[in-house]
């Protein structure tokens, strides 16, 4: 890396707040099995998406509303590179959700050592989180991505294929029905597909 490179490089604010750098010699080389995870939410909006479609030349594409739009929040974690993962669907995506799920995630592998990949949403930053990120920092490790980087964040793969798949173009009689059609979706997705959008062959 050029030294031009090097100097657009802008610390992530929060990792030095809680001490990240006095830590990471240890967490480079931690005692526990490692996992790799990609952090990131998507919305998940009542009225859907209109997206690519068939329709009659000079007309426009018509797509079932309920008029007033309605938003809940599905959070991912997908790891790198078995494919498997955990996804919650929250109405808010406050650090509140980003806590919960975070632990969920610690719960799910409790002998094991968590990197994970986040970007710099307010709500994974703030300093609400800081003392979470110090009483787990023996098993969980955050990797910032750059500003504006979402094309480094394995998950939002997923996140654009599930709007192909689920909610663009498709109206559910309730919120409730669409995000049980996102779990169900999610449950079937062959980790083939999975290993694809993540660049990797079976």
């Amino acid at each position: 890396m050029t030294s031009d490179a090097t100097s657009l490089i802008v610390p992530d604010k929060q990792l030095i707040r809680v001490s990240y750098p006095h830590i990471l010699p240890q967490v480079l080389t931690p005692k526990l099995r490692g996992r790799l995870f990609y952090f990131d939410e998507a919305n998940v909006s009542w009225c859907p998406d209109t997206g690519r479609v068939y329709h009659v030349v000079g007309e426009q594409c018509k797509v079932d509303s309920p008029g007033q739009n309605e938003t809940w929040y599905i959070l991912g974690s997908l790891e790198y590179p078995t494919g498997e993962g955990l996804y919650e669907i929250y109405d808010r995506k406050t650090n509140v959700q980003v806590r919960s799920h975070w632990q969920h995630l610690l719960d799910m592998y409790p002998d094991e050592f968590l990197f994970v990949v986040r970007d710099n949403a307010s709500q994974h930053v703030t300093p609400m989180l800081d003392d979470f990120l110090i009483e787990n920092r023996n098993r969980l490790c955050l990797v910032p991505l750059p500003t504006y980087s979402p094309h480094l964040n394995l998950i939002e793969r997923l996140w654009d294929y599930m709007r192909d798949n689920i909610t663009r173009n498709v109206f559910y009689i309730t919120l409730d029905k669409l995000c049980q059609a996102l779990v169900q979706w999610l449950r079937k997705l062959p980790f083939q597909r999975f290993w694809s959008l993540m660049g990797l062959s079976p």
